[in-house]
C-alpha cells in the first residue's frame, strides 16, 4: 500500500511528521512522548486519563473496527476552509467545542492515530499544540501498525461525556505570512515545504497560485515515512535527511 498525497488543499504537516518527532527530546515527567508505539498504547488502554482519537480517512473504517475506547474525528473538522484557497487554524471557540465534545480536558493525555501515515493525526496534534495542550502523542504507524502487531479492534463506539474546555491560543506556535515575509533572508530560519515535488515546482497547482515561497527547501513529508510499515523512519535516518536539507536543531523551523 502506498500513501496518497494530499490532493485537495495544502496541509500543514507541523511538529509531527519528522520535524519535531525526529528532533524531539525525551519527555519530561508527567508528559507523553511525542511518538508512541502500539505496545505502549495497548498496555495503557485502561488509563482513565487517556483519550484515544481515531482519524481514519473514512468514518466507515472507524465503525468497522477501531482501538478500544477511541473516539472518531474527521480531519476536515480541524481544517476549516479559508478563502480564497486552503484551510486555516481553528479559533478558540471552535477548538473548545471540538476538544470538549471529544471528552478532552486540561489533564487529558491524548493519543492520535490514522490510516494516512500520520497526515491526519498531525493536524490534530498541531491544533492541540497551538492551544497549549502538550500531553499529546501520535501512534507510530497508526492503524496499520496496530493491526500488523496483532492488537485487537472493536466495533463498539464508546460513550463520551463532554467536558468543558477553554482553549487559549499560543500565537507563537503559528507563523503568519507576514512573519515569514520578514524572515526570507534570515539564515536562522528554515522554511520547509512539505508538499509534493509537483506542487513545489508549480507543475501541479492546488493552492491559489503555483510554486513555492522564495528560499523554502523542499522535503516531502512522505520521505520521512517508511512506505512498507507506515511508520516513521528511524530517528538517525530522519536526522540525516533533515540535515541534508539544512534543517538543523539550531534553526527555527517553519513547515508548511
Amino acid at each position: 500500500m502506498h500513501f496518497k498525497r494530499a490532493s485537495a488543499v495544502p496541509r500543514l504537516v507541523l511538529l509531527v511528521v519528522g520535524l519535531s518527532l525526529g528532533l524531539a527530546a525525551p519527555a519530561q515527567a508527567g508528559e507523553l512522548p511525542l511518538l508512541v508505539e502500539p505496545a505502549w498504547l495497548h498496555a495503557r488502554l485502561e488509563d482513565p486519563f487517556l483519550r484515544i482519537v481515531d482519524m481514519a480517512s473514512d468514518p466507515r473504517t472507524y465503525r468497522a473496527g477501531h482501538v478500544r475506547g477511541a473516539v472518531y474525528l474527521g480531519v476536515r473538522e480541524v481544517m476549516p476552509p479559508a478563502s480564497p484557497a486552503g484551510s486555516r487554524a481553528l479559533n478558540s471557540h471552535e477548538a473548545s467545542r471540538i476538544f470538549g465534545r471529544l471528552g478532552i480536558s486540561d489533564g487529558t493525555r491524548v493519543v492520535i492515530y490514522d490510516d494516512a501515515g500520520g497526515l491526519h493525526a498531525s493536524r490534530l496534534f498541531f491544533t492541540l499544540e497551538l492551544f497549549g495542550h502538550t500531553t499529546v502523542s501520535i501512534l507510530n504507524g497508526g492503524l496499520a501498525a496496530w493491526r500488523r502487531q496483532g492488537f485487537p479492534l472493536v466495533a463498539e463506539i464508546p460513550a463520551v461525556t463532554p467536558t468543558p474546555y477553554r482553549a487559549t491560543p499560543r500565537p507563537e506556535r503559528l507563523a503568519s505570512a507576514e512573519w515569514i515575509l520578514a524572515r526570507l533572508k534570515d539564515a536562522t530560519v528554515a522554511l520547509v515545504d512539505a508538499r509534493s515535488p509537483e506542487e513545489y515546482r508549480g507543475v501541479e497547482v492546488l493552492a491559489k497560485r503555483g510554486g513555492h515561497i522564495p528560499g523554502a527547501v523542499h522535503l516531502e513529508w512522505l520521505e520521512l515515512v517508511d512506505d512498507q510499515t507506515h511508520m516513521l523512519k528511524p530517528a538517525p535516518e530522519i536526522r540525516r535527511i533533515l540535515k541534508s536539507h539544512g534543517i538543523t536543531p539550531d534553526k527555527r523551523i517553519e513547515a508548511h
